[in-house]
């Protein structure tokens, strides 16, 4: 009897009717077409929610049926469009229009109902927000201090340099010393900071983060100190607390501290001495305890030699140095910077079709990176932006990294190739570029090419864009 249902269930499986009541029942508004805009599938669900019969729509162009559809443009730009508000029929829906890719081709588009009304959605976001306080609350100690953003588990240290520094940082944090972050620009010394907040004992206190390089040099001592109500025109009533008294029980993050003016730097020196504050317009000292990570790319001692930096503060935050290395020194972290980032950014734009060429991984590994971890998170987010290919070559990269968006034959660079199709070729890729960073909104995308929208318009059309 049980295998007499069984072949009954296996029959039934491979029947058209199975699976055709699987998609009935399953996804909302489901409708798919081909890479020209033919609708070639829907399911009960689409004929009820749109009016209409599968009969009449099987075979005509998408736009004929839906008028504010946008599936026709996926189809042309192969990019996904994940969870946007469609009105349809005087309600707001919540859709997406996934394109189906081979070799970089577009055979066609998904489109599905994510949520039949906004209401639906909002009370879903209510849920989470419901859950997620309710797990905040059941934790006695938050892994994560609310103020940060990384600890030890985000830094990758493979190479022996970065396993060195790893572990001098870790030694740091189980202090209370003032630490040094040295290293070129986008090195990763703000995750260190944070991770060496989180680890240490402080870390139930604030961290609080001030960019010394961007304040105006006549608001340091207002952002860094604080002042009282009436301190001067224009101040806040009731006062503001500084960057130090937010800090207090916790860690303060210096960033560009090379940038900070010498006036400033004396106060800051009193203030790691005496462990109290005085804000503007007022007379009363406040104790602080705070511990401060401090960071720059500059080499400060040099700056001390040019007058530019007081040496004593020099002294004062020199105690436990740690210099973080350039990417190009520590070419065996790559790989595993390019894994964690690569997944990040898939989830981030929805794109999990794209793989990296071995040859590809290479040439990401030899490049110098100048612009170091955050230059190649860049570049990888460029990529999975702009290469249209499941499979990114080693010539994707090299262009992007050139700043070229195509390849050199693409742009007619041949000895036989003529002035007018140079322009046609270069600014039919420029337009498709723009389009692609605008997310397809013409507005913004005749904005960043600078021309207007009916130009825009009038060459999208010259070059079978729309």
């Amino acid at each position: 009897m049980a295998s007499a249902n069984y072949s009954s269930l296996e029959n039934l499986s491979e029947n058209k009717v199975f699976l055709q009541t699987i998609l009935d029942l399953s996804i909302k508004g489901l409708m798919v077409i081909d890479c020209e805009g033919k609708i070639i599938f829907i399911n009960k669900s689409f004929e009820e929610i749109h009016n209409v019969a599968h009969d009449e729509v099987i075979g005509k162009h998408v736009t004929e049926i839906i008028e504010n559809t946008r599936m026709h443009l996926v189809a042309k730009t192969g990019i996904p469009e994940k969870d946007v508000i469609q009105h349809i029929h005087g309600h707001e829906y919540v859709v997406s229009r996934l394109p189906i890719l081979e070799n970089g081709k577009c055979l066609g588009v998904i489109g599905l109902i994510r949520f039949e009304y906004t209401d639906e959605l909002k009370n879903a976001y209510k849920q989470v927000e419901k859950l997620q306080i309710e797990l905040q609350n059941s934790k006695s100690r938050s892994k994560m201090n609310p103020y940060t953003n990384f600890t030890f588990d985000d830094i990758v240290a493979i190479s022996n340099s970065s396993l060195q520094i790893k572990q001098t940082a870790l030694r740091a944090a189980a202090s209370d010393s003032t630490v040094l972050l040295l290293g070129e620009t986008g090195v990763g010394k703000e995750v260190y900071a944070h991770s060496i907040h989180n680890l240490s004992k402080r870390n139930k206190g604030p961290f609080i983060r001030l960019n010394c390089s961007a304040i105006q040099e006549t608001l340091f001592e207002s952002e860094l100190f604080g002042y009282e109500e009436g301190a001067f025109t224009g101040a806040k009533k009731g006062g503001k607390k500084g960057k130090f008294e937010l800090a207090d029980t916790g860690t303060i993050f210096l960033d560009e501290i090379g940038d900070m003016p010498l006036n400033v730097q004396s106060r800051l020196l009193r203030v790691l001495q005496e462990s109290e504050i005085d804000k503007l317009g007022s007379e009363a000292l406040i104790k602080v305890d705070v511990r401060l990570i401090a960071a720059t790319n500059e080499n400060l001692e040099e700056l001390v030699n040019q007058g530019k930096f007081r040496s004593d503060l020099f002294y004062r935050l020199n105690v436990i140095p740690i210099t973080i290395p350039p990417l190009r020194e520590r070419q065996l972290d790559i790989p595993a910077f390019i894994k964690i980032m690569w997944k990040r950014l898939s989830v981030k734009h929805g794109i999990y079709h794209k793989k990296i060429s071995y040859e590809a991984l290479q040439t990401l590994e030899a490049y110098n990176w100048p612009g170091n971890v955050r230059e190649l998170n860049n570049v990888l987010e460029r990529v999975m932006a702009i290469v249209p290919h499941d499979i990114v070559t080693e010539e994707h990269i090299r262009t992007i990294i050139q700043g070229n968006q195509t390849k050199k034959e693409e742009y007619c660079m041949t000895k036989n190739c003529t002035l007018n199709e140079l322009l046609y070729n270069t600014e039919k890729e420029a337009i498709s570029f723009a389009l692609v960073r605008s997310n397809n909104n013409r507005t913004l995308a005749a904005k960043l090419l600078g021309i207007s929208r009916a130009l825009l318009y009038k060459r999208m059309h010259e070059y079978n864009l729309i």
